[in-house]
């Protein structure tokens, strides 16, 4: 696996909707690749702090900020 192969497998392999041959090859990968592990642990605590605190009122400006970030 690449990084593009497991940027595409993100959404699912963060809500743990992939075959155990893909988890395992996704993981050979993040433990090898920093850029990657950099941004699964990032995506897994967003996904914490949605869970913890629930929806969040962003002002538009947040979320046009956010949403720069995010396609960086």
């Amino acid at each position: 696996m690449n990084c593009d192969d497991l940027d595409a497998l993100l959404p699912e392999l963060l809500d743990g909707q992939v075959s155990k041959e893909e988890r395992d090859a996704a993981l050979e990968h993040l433990a090898t690749c920093n850029d990657c592990r950099i941004v699964v642990d990032d995506l897994e605590h967003i996904n914490r702090l949605y869970r913890e605190h629930g929806r969040m009122h962003l002002t538009d400006e947040t979320r046009e900020r956010l949403r720069r970030l995010l396609e960086m």
